[in-house]
């Protein structure tokens, strides 16, 4: 029997999976793609509403990104079996230049500046299941980076 309960560790999954490497935009680390999206934002945060497929602020550039997340999550769904009527809303949040937690810190852990994504799902019971999984990034300089191969 499906429990909402089991949303959290859905959330970690997105959240843990979104910050990885392997999350790619054009054979480019997605994180860091997002990140020079709001170089020059006051705000420095990027919001991806998977349910709706809208991320702010507005780049089609990410739209491979949100479809691949989307279809993961309601994937997820299924294989805990959980009615995707109980879902209100998916959304991923990558806060850049922020503080993290001394115990989430780690000396030389990465280059660049604290990086924090955040995914919360909210159910259809008002109960929201946050996961938050934190790295060090830089803004996208494809003069500094490798592209992925593609096969």
């Amino acid at each position: 029997m499906a429990r909402r309960r089991e949303l959290k560790g859905i959330a970690s999954g997105i959240a843990e999976s979104f910050n990885s490497r392997n999350n790619d935009v054009d054979g480019y680390w997605g994180v860091g793609k997002l990140y020079k999206l709001v170089e020059d934002s006051k705000k420095k945060e990027v919001e991806v509403d998977l349910i709706n497929l809208i991320i702010v602020p507005h780049s089609t550039e990410f739209n491979s990104l949100m479809r691949t997340y989307q279809e993961m999550f309601f994937e997820l769904l299924q294989r805990h079996i959980i009615p995707a009527e109980w879902i209100v809303s998916v959304k991923i949040t990558a806060c850049f230049e922020t503080v993290i937690p001394e115990k989430q810190h780690y000396w030389r852990g990465g280059l660049g500046r604290p990086c924090l994504i955040t995914c919360v799902i909210t159910d259809d019971n008002g109960r929201t299941h946050l996961a938050q999984a934190y790295n060090n990034c830089l803004p996208h300089d494809p003069n500094r980076e490798r592209k992925r191969w593609a096969y």
